[in-house]
């Protein structure tokens, strides 16, 4: 077997777009490892995310609440039933007992 390809056609275009990528991949990647755009973005970011969080934050607040409420309503309920449920059931079982209906019936 031969090992160079040479009856394969070179795809140029792609060989030079892989290029050009990896170029820019690797300039972008300086770009974002130096101080000075960290500094640029995080001027940029804060205010942004501050007005994002200021803006939301009533919203988060409410639905905290209403969570809140839903789950102590919900464990509210909860306990009464089962604390109501327990002398209900006994008068209907002394109730079958007392009818007189034979239990093999």
């Amino acid at each position: 077997m031969n090992s160079d390809n040479s009856d394969v056609p070179r795809d140029r275009f792609s060989e030079a777009s892989n290029d050009i990528v990896s170029h820019l991949s690797d300039k972008l990647i300086a770009l974002t490892q130096t101080s000075a755009f960290k500094e640029r973005l995080q001027v940029i970011l804060d205010p942004l995310i501050n007005h994002v969080i200021n803006r939301v934050f009533p919203y988060i607040l409410f639905s905290s609440i209403l969570f809140l409420v839903i789950l102590l309503v919900t464990i509210g309920t909860f306990i009464i039933v089962v604390r109501g449920s327990t002398p209900i059931v006994k008068p209907i079982a002394t109730m079958v007992m007392q009818t007189g209906v034979p239990e093999d019936w």
